[in-house]
């Protein structure tokens, strides 16, 4: 068995410093659908009150490198554990 590749896992390369670097599980995802027109069709985690598209420009100024577009019109923001409720208290304080 030692000449077998070691078990898949959610860790990204073995550099010093960056044991959670390309860690995806936990990782909650906030997932987007877009009209041809590329305007926001629908967005999970919308707070009440807002539009999807309002939601979206939002988390686009708010987060950096979290966004990855995926084929079919669609994308997907990746946030670390308890980001996306912070950051949903926080637009609905500023849109309020």
């Amino acid at each position: 068995m030692s000449g077998l590749d070691p078990p898949f896992t959610d860790r990204g390369p073995g550099v010093a410093g960056d044991e959670n670097e390309g860690r995806i599980s936990g990782m909650e995802m906030i997932h987007v659908v877009f009209f041809n027109d590329g305007s926001v069709k629908k967005i999970s985690g919308c707070p009440d009150g807002f539009g999807g598209q309002d939601w979206f420009n939002f988390l686009s100024r708010k987060t950096r490198d979290r966004y990855e577009s995926l084929s079919g019109g669609r994308g997907v923001f990746r946030l670390e554990p308890g980001d996306a409720e912070y950051l949903a208290r926080e637009a609905s304080g500023i849109w309020k």
